[in-house]
């Protein structure tokens, strides 16, 4: 007996706050016409604008204006939008209490229990322990507070609450894979979910919020399952999503970007650690390619320090060799024209 006045008790708080949704349909529609309202007059306002920059033939305010108009209509289609699904539904009578305590019975033979909060008016059950593709979540808490259920055309009025935490690595917010800072993404059942709790089928809305927790769609997760373990960074301990971890195929581990370098010879990605530089510019290589070494003082230069086997510096001292060999050349066949034409002087002298 105490057990059904429970029931009764609690029946009695959904069929109060299924009465305080009916009316908020109305706010919310005469919000949205309010907004409408106004856009509307945006647009004549811009249409007036148009007819004066005609008249005067100011064509460039002419074409700020079709811009305005355009993103206007944008607004105008939104909120059509939101006013039609306002209008469109159907005016659904508030259950009775006797078939409230229907569906919370119904709602405890497939939860197997219920929880009831007096002072804060929640309904919360848990689901089983889930586990996605090898990845163990843990049980949920679906929690819907009756006192937000009037909210429900601006906002969600239940949460889904972790019970044994194991979000992803790369963001504490998400505990499973289609839910985050305890919000879930309902997908395509949006609109099922909302016309259940606007019919008082709590049973139903609890049902397909455990279906959508235990489904996960590869498509649309706030985090993906391969990479809800994430990777650790070897050198810092930073864990990263696989996307944004990089791999060093000389020492065969993963760094995170702060960590990691690449090699301007053959830009290959390669860990700080493993980085040898270019003794020239100190530009990162990578041990392949550290057998770029000047053949005359022998350091590692990278491909762009390095031509014709020699550092920039070799390279320079043997131009500049050369060069001082060609005058010396230039200048000893100048000294031997010149004693050989004075022999012949003397000759002729003589």
């Amino acid at each position: 007996m105490k057990d059904k006045k429970k029931l009764i008790r609690m029946a009695g708080r959904i069929q109060e706050a299924l009465w305080k949704l009916k009316g908020s349909r109305y706010l919310e529609l005469m919000r949205q016409l309010t907004s409408f309202a106004g856009k509307l007059q945006e647009v004549t306002t811009e249409s007036r604008k148009m007819g004066v920059s005609l008249a005067n033939g100011w064509f460039t305010a002419a074409e700020r204006c079709c811009k305005s108009v355009d993103r206007l209509l944008s607004d105008v289609s939104y909120y059509t939008s939101k006013i039609q699904q306002l209008t469109e539904a159907p005016q659904k009578e508030t259950p009775k209490l006797s078939v409230l305590v229907d569906e919370l019975n119904q709602l405890m033979q497939e939860f197997g229990d219920i929880e009831f909060s007096n002072p804060d008016n929640i309904i919360s059950v848990v689901t089983e322990p889930i586990t996605l593709e090898d990845v163990y979540l843990g049980p949920f808490k679906i929690e819907l507070q009756l006192s937000k259920l009037s909210d429900l055309y601006q906002n969600s009025p239940y949460y889904i609450i972790a019970l044994e935490p194991n979000p992803s690595a790369t963001d504490e917010a998400v505990t499973h894979p289609h839910v985050s800072n305890e919000r879930l993404c309902e997908g395509d059942a949006y609109a099922a979910i909302r016309s259940a709790l606007q019919e008082g089928r709590l049973s139903d809305f609890f049902t397909m919020a455990r279906s959508i927790l235990n489904t996960y769609n590869p498509d649309s997760p706030y985090v993906s399952l391969d990479d809800w373990d994430g990777e650790a960074c070897y050198e810092c301990g930073y864990v990263m999503s696989r996307d944004d971890s990089y791999y060093c195929s000389f020492c065969d581990r993963v760094f995170c970007d702060e960590c990691t370098t690449y090699c301007r010879s053959c830009d290959e990605s390669i860990c700080l650690g493993c980085a040898a530089k270019c003794e020239n510019c100190e530009e990162p290589v990578c041990p392949r390619c550290t057998r770029l070494r000047c053949i005359k003082c022998k350091i590692v230069c990278c491909e762009s320090c390095i031509e014709d086997g020699l550092c920039p510096d070799c390279k320079e001292e043997m131009e500049n060799e050369d060069e001082e060999r060609g005058k010396q050349v230039t200048e000893k066949r100048a000294n031997q024209s010149t004693s050989g034409k004075s022999d012949k002087e003397i000759k002729v002298a003589s």
